[in-house]
């Protein structure tokens, strides 16, 4: 969204938006290990807020990137009605300015920043309408502007080296990224659908599902040489600056895989050789996320800490709880380990995002609710699935009893003792996690 460059250069000069550089400030604050500086980040954040309010009238491209700051500032303190209002701020000065209409007059550097502060617009809309249970406010059409130009090319972009750049044109992490949210909007669209319909029509979904599946296939197999996933690709990506942006493509890959199968789970589905085989495919991208955050963690500097990974981090852990009740006895020792490593990744998260703590509260009741209706078959993908998937804003209550700490995990009634003992491996994983804090 920012050319660092010419980013640094304003901040030298005096002529950066207060509101954006507050915002920054707030923001990367929360990075910083001198607590003096961590301390300062709600003072900081509070300052960029005001600064957006006070300057609402002026649409400009820098007053988009400030009001992209704040709702971020917003989701990290969990204030998900004022992060709302800010993006959609944001979109509607984008809509006034153009945004997605290429001007003539303006320079590489300035066209290649109008697109990305579009297209930053188009992947916020995806994940935070979700989030949410909004409607999607950007569709995609015939205006929608080009790809963002690789990550290093843009740090490189400048004047002097504006027609070069362009003449070798390549999509980078954040393209790839773009392609990606919109097969994840179609997959948003499938599990919506699935809960509002009273019947399902197992032939559509399963061809559904399939064509979904094709199209996730043909972005990991269509990716350049150096952007498929492996450790020398990430040794190579963490040199170019970028490891973190490539950890996060990958991540939401898997992410999105594991959204696109999770139906399965649901021991109502009729036991078919599809359902078995979806229902694999589903633990292979819970557990290749989980596995992805423990290699990016020991690499070093290639993490990706955003706020949404939390929520990433929460779904795969629901599937590996999956494995945990349900599962084969050798399964369960492996299943504990990256449950553990999940958790441990959730704490880290949350000294970073304090709105992280409601997502591992979301977990909490998950597993509660798993327990409760064990006899009936647990992960039933219904309305309250669907806003534990894909609501991550917004809190999530038990569909009977309320709950919120590890105590009350001893107050659920469960018939099956083989189930019981496995709920006690997860809930001391849970308390002890808790403890950390």
């Amino acid at each position: 969204m920012f050319h660092e460059p010419s980013l640094r250069k304003s901040a030298q000069d005096g002529t950066l938006s207060r509101a954006v550089l507050f915002g920054i400030f707030g923001l990367s604050s929360r990075f910083s290990k001198n607590q003096a500086i961590r301390g300062q980040g709600h003072v900081w954040s509070a300052v960029a807020r005001k600064l957006v309010r006070d300057d609402l009238e002026h649409a400009s491209v820098e007053n988009i990137q400030a009001c992209i700051l704040v709702g971020n500032i917003c989701l990290a303190d969990s204030q998900p009605d004022s992060e709302s209002i800010f993006f959609a701020l944001a979109n509607r000065m984008a809509e006034l300015l153009k945004l997605s209409i290429p001007n003539p007059a303006n320079d590489a550097i300035t066209s290649e920043i109008n697109r990305r502060v579009w297209w930053s617009l188009y992947m916020i809309d995806r994940w935070g309408s979700a989030g949410l249970g909004l409607a999607r406010q950007i569709h995609l059409g015939a205006d929608a502007p080009q790809l963002p130009m690789d990550e290093v090319h843009f740090r490189k972009l400048s004047l002097s080296n504006s027609s070069e750049m362009l003449a070798n044109w390549k999509p980078g992490i954040w393209s790839h990224m773009i392609t990606l949210a919109q097969i994840f909007g179609d997959i948003q669209d499938l599990n919506r659908m699935l809960v509002e319909d009273e019947a399902w029509e197992e032939d559509q979904i399963e061809s559904r599902v399939l064509s979904l599946a094709e199209e996730l296939t043909s972005f990991e197999r269509d990716l350049p040489p150096t952007m498929g996933f492996s450790s020398e690709n990430l040794g190579f990506q963490q040199k170019q600056g970028v490891g973190r942006a490539f950890v996060a493509l990958h991540l939401g890959y898997h992410h999105y895989a594991t959204l696109l199968y999770y139906q399965y789970l649901d021991q109502r589905r009729p036991s078919t050789p599809t359902k078995r085989i979806f229902t694999e495919r589903c633990k292979y991208h819970a557990i290749a996320f989980c596995e992805l955050i423990s290699t990016s963690a020991k690499q070093g500097d290639s993490e990706a800490l955003h706020n949404v990974v939390g929520h990433m981090t929460v779904v795969s852990s629901s599937v590996l709880l999956h494995t945990l009740l349900l599962g084969d006895d050798e399964e369960l020792p492996m299943a504990r380990q990256r449950l553990e490593s999940n958790f441990q990744f959730l704490v880290r998260l949350r000294d970073i995002w304090p709105s992280v703590d409601l997502m591992m509260k979301r977990l909490i009741t998950f597993q509660n609710e798993c327990l409760r209706t064990s006899q009936q078959g647990t992960h039933r993908f219904d309305k309250w699935m669907l806003k534990f998937l894909l609501q991550h804003a917004l809190s999530l209550d038990e569909k009977d009893v309320s709950q919120s700490d590890g105590e009350s995990l001893r107050q659920v009634y469960v018939e099956d003792e083989r189930l019981l003992q496995r709920s006690r491996v997860t809930e001391s994983i849970i308390c002890a996690r808790q403890q950390t804090i």
